[in-house]
């Protein structure tokens, strides 16, 4: 990891730590770790920092803004647990969930860009090869403290 990384990813929880308190800066210190995370290939921590994200934000959707930040964060999520973490069940589930967002948005590109997605996954080997996903695993392990910034 290169030196300007490592500063990188130190200020980025030093913001998350510094924000701790006020839920949008601490959402918006967690997508930023989540994505510095993405870029160094610490997948699992990244969707560990994308689930917290949306844990952050209200339990109902108020704009059509949160909507579509539902919608992008699920997609996120889903690209990175089909592509990098190899899990095609937990991909879907996310699938699903950008979805459901993007249908409460009315955006029907998004639809069926998403819906796109799910037919590949479901018509992929990795769907028919791998067992149901481990999402609930990871949120046992999460709920478990297993998530420490």
């Amino acid at each position: 990891m290169s030196e300007q990384m490592k500063e990188s990813v130190g200020c980025r929880i030093s913001l998350s730590v510094f924000f701790l308190g006020d839920r949008r800066q601490e959402l918006v210190a967690f997508h930023r770790l989540a994505t510095v995370y993405y870029s160094l290939h610490m997948y699992e921590m990244a969707e560990d920092c994308y689930l917290k994200t949306l844990s952050l934000c209200p339990p109902w959707l108020q704009s059509p803004k949160e909507a579509l930040y539902y919608a992008k964060v699920y997609y996120r999520l889903g690209q990175l647990t089909f592509c990098q973490l190899k899990d095609a069940h937990d991909a879907t589930e996310y699938f699903l969930l950008a979805l459901a967002a993007a249908v409460l948005l009315g955006d029907e590109e998004l639809q069926d860009t998403i819906r796109n997605r799910l037919d590949n996954i479901c018509q992929s080997p990795m769907w028919h090869s791998s067992p149901s996903g481990r999402s609930s695993e990871r949120a046992r392990w999460l709920s478990g403290g297993g998530l420490a910034l």
